[in-house]
Protein backbone atom coordinates (compact mmCIF):
# COMPACT_ATOMS: atom_id res chain seq x y z
CA UNK A 1 0.00 0.00 0.00
CA UNK A 2 1.07 3.52 -0.54
CA UNK A 3 2.49 5.48 2.35
CA UNK A 4 0.51 8.63 1.52
CA UNK A 5 -2.18 9.91 3.83
CA UNK A 6 -5.83 9.43 3.01
CA UNK A 7 -7.57 12.70 2.13
CA UNK A 8 -10.78 11.50 3.78
CA UNK A 9 -9.55 10.38 7.21
CA UNK A 10 -5.98 11.67 7.41
CA UNK A 11 -4.56 8.22 8.31
CA UNK A 12 -2.11 6.30 6.15
CA UNK A 13 -3.94 5.44 2.90
CA UNK A 14 -5.49 1.99 3.09
CA UNK A 15 -5.05 1.58 6.85
CA UNK A 16 -8.38 2.68 8.37
CA UNK A 17 -11.07 0.01 8.00
CA UNK A 18 -13.94 2.36 8.85
CA UNK A 19 -12.97 4.80 6.07
CA UNK A 20 -14.48 4.02 2.66
CA UNK A 21 -11.57 5.71 0.85
CA UNK A 22 -9.05 3.60 2.78
CA UNK A 23 -10.99 0.41 2.02
CA UNK A 24 -11.03 1.28 -1.67
CA UNK A 25 -7.29 2.02 -1.62
CA UNK A 26 -6.60 -1.33 0.04
CA UNK A 27 -8.87 -3.11 -2.48
CA UNK A 28 -6.99 -1.45 -5.36
CA UNK A 29 -3.70 -2.63 -3.87
CA UNK A 30 -5.04 -6.20 -3.61
CA UNK A 31 -6.24 -6.01 -7.23
CA UNK A 32 -2.79 -4.84 -8.39
CA UNK A 33 -1.24 -7.79 -6.59
CA UNK A 34 -3.65 -10.18 -8.31
CA UNK A 35 -3.12 -8.94 -11.87
CA UNK A 36 -0.55 -11.57 -12.78
CA UNK A 37 -2.06 -14.59 -11.03
CA UNK A 38 -1.55 -17.75 -13.08
CA UNK A 39 -2.94 -21.26 -12.50
CA UNK A 40 0.52 -22.43 -11.39
CA UNK A 41 0.68 -19.63 -8.84
CA UNK A 42 -2.77 -20.57 -7.53
CA UNK A 43 -1.62 -24.15 -7.02
CA UNK A 44 1.57 -22.99 -5.30
CA UNK A 45 -0.41 -20.67 -3.04
CA UNK A 46 -2.72 -23.51 -2.03
CA UNK A 47 0.31 -25.51 -0.90
CA UNK A 48 1.82 -22.59 0.98
CA UNK A 49 -1.42 -21.77 2.80
CA UNK A 50 -1.92 -25.43 3.72
CA UNK A 51 1.59 -25.64 5.20
CA UNK A 52 1.03 -22.34 7.00
CA UNK A 53 -2.21 -23.59 8.57
CA UNK A 54 -0.77 -26.97 9.57
CA UNK A 55 2.33 -25.50 11.19
CA UNK A 56 2.29 -21.77 11.69
CA UNK A 57 5.68 -20.04 11.64
CA UNK A 58 6.90 -18.41 14.85
CA UNK A 59 5.81 -14.96 13.69
CA UNK A 60 2.20 -16.12 13.18
CA UNK A 61 1.60 -18.12 16.33
CA UNK A 62 -0.17 -15.22 18.03
CA UNK A 63 -2.59 -14.68 15.11
CA UNK A 64 -6.22 -14.23 16.17
CA UNK A 65 -8.29 -17.41 15.88
CA UNK A 66 -10.97 -15.83 13.66
CA UNK A 67 -8.31 -14.71 11.17
CA UNK A 68 -6.98 -18.28 11.00
CA UNK A 69 -10.50 -19.73 10.60
CA UNK A 70 -11.22 -17.37 7.72
CA UNK A 71 -7.85 -18.10 6.14
CA UNK A 72 -8.66 -21.80 6.43
CA UNK A 73 -11.93 -21.33 4.52
CA UNK A 74 -10.13 -19.33 1.83
CA UNK A 75 -7.61 -22.18 1.58
CA UNK A 76 -10.38 -24.79 1.31
CA UNK A 77 -12.01 -22.87 -1.55
CA UNK A 78 -8.71 -22.47 -3.39
CA UNK A 79 -7.74 -26.11 -2.83
CA UNK A 80 -11.05 -27.43 -4.14
CA UNK A 81 -10.90 -25.05 -7.11
CA UNK A 82 -7.41 -26.28 -8.04
CA UNK A 83 -8.56 -29.90 -7.68
CA UNK A 84 -11.54 -29.18 -9.95
CA UNK A 85 -14.02 -30.01 -7.18
CA UNK A 86 -15.50 -26.52 -7.07
CA UNK A 87 -16.03 -23.84 -9.71
CA UNK A 88 -15.00 -20.31 -8.69
CA UNK A 89 -14.91 -17.24 -10.98
CA UNK A 90 -11.39 -16.21 -12.00
CA UNK A 91 -11.73 -12.81 -10.29
CA UNK A 92 -12.54 -14.63 -7.06
CA UNK A 93 -9.49 -16.84 -7.44
CA UNK A 94 -7.28 -13.80 -8.04
CA UNK A 95 -8.67 -12.00 -4.98
CA UNK A 96 -8.19 -15.07 -2.77
CA UNK A 97 -4.63 -15.61 -3.97
CA UNK A 98 -3.71 -11.95 -3.45
CA UNK A 99 -5.09 -11.97 0.10
CA UNK A 100 -3.43 -15.29 0.93
CA UNK A 101 -0.06 -14.14 -0.37
CA UNK A 102 -0.30 -10.94 1.64
CA UNK A 103 -1.15 -12.79 4.85
CA UNK A 104 1.62 -15.32 4.29
CA UNK A 105 4.27 -12.67 3.74
CA UNK A 106 6.34 -12.34 6.93
CA UNK A 107 7.19 -8.76 5.99
CA UNK A 108 4.30 -6.39 5.45
CA UNK A 109 2.93 -3.00 6.48
CA UNK A 110 2.74 -3.81 10.20
CA UNK A 111 5.25 -6.52 11.23
CA UNK A 112 3.48 -9.65 12.50
CA UNK A 113 6.05 -10.08 15.28
CA UNK A 114 4.26 -7.28 17.15
CA UNK A 115 1.68 -9.85 18.26
CA UNK A 116 -2.04 -9.25 17.75
CA UNK A 117 -1.39 -5.63 16.70
CA UNK A 118 0.82 -6.89 13.88
CA UNK A 119 -2.03 -8.81 12.32
CA UNK A 120 -4.28 -5.80 11.78
CA UNK A 121 -3.13 -5.31 8.18
CA UNK A 122 -3.50 -9.04 7.52
CA UNK A 123 -6.98 -8.94 9.01
CA UNK A 124 -7.80 -5.97 6.75
CA UNK A 125 -6.67 -7.91 3.65
CA UNK A 126 -8.78 -10.91 4.68
CA UNK A 127 -11.74 -8.67 5.57
CA UNK A 128 -11.64 -6.94 2.17
CA UNK A 129 -11.49 -10.27 0.38
CA UNK A 130 -14.18 -11.61 2.70
CA UNK A 131 -16.48 -8.73 1.79
CA UNK A 132 -15.88 -9.22 -1.93
CA UNK A 133 -16.32 -13.00 -1.75
CA UNK A 134 -18.97 -13.44 0.95
CA UNK A 135 -21.69 -14.70 -1.40
CA UNK A 136 -19.33 -17.17 -3.07
CA UNK A 137 -18.00 -18.36 0.30
CA UNK A 138 -21.52 -18.95 1.56
CA UNK A 139 -22.33 -20.94 -1.59
CA UNK A 140 -19.16 -22.96 -1.09
CA UNK A 141 -20.12 -23.79 2.50
CA UNK A 142 -23.59 -24.87 1.38
CA UNK A 143 -22.15 -26.98 -1.46
CA UNK A 144 -19.62 -28.73 0.82
CA UNK A 145 -21.95 -29.08 3.82
CA UNK A 146 -19.86 -26.82 6.06
CA UNK A 147 -21.30 -24.66 8.83
CA UNK A 148 -20.81 -21.04 7.67
CA UNK A 149 -20.86 -19.82 11.28
CA UNK A 150 -17.67 -21.76 12.00
CA UNK A 151 -15.86 -19.45 9.61
CA UNK A 152 -17.60 -16.26 10.69
CA UNK A 153 -20.18 -16.05 7.92
CA UNK A 154 -23.45 -14.75 9.31
CA UNK A 155 -26.47 -16.40 7.70
CA UNK A 156 -29.54 -14.19 7.79
CA UNK A 157 -32.85 -16.11 7.84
Amino acid sequence: MTLTSCPACGQRSGSEASCLSCREAAARELARGAEDVTPAEVEGTVGRVGRFLRRRPWWARSAPADLLARLRLLWLVLRDTVRGEYQLPWKGIAALVAAALYVLAPIDLIPDILGPLGFTDDALAVALTWGLMKRELLQYCECKGLAPGHFGIEVKP
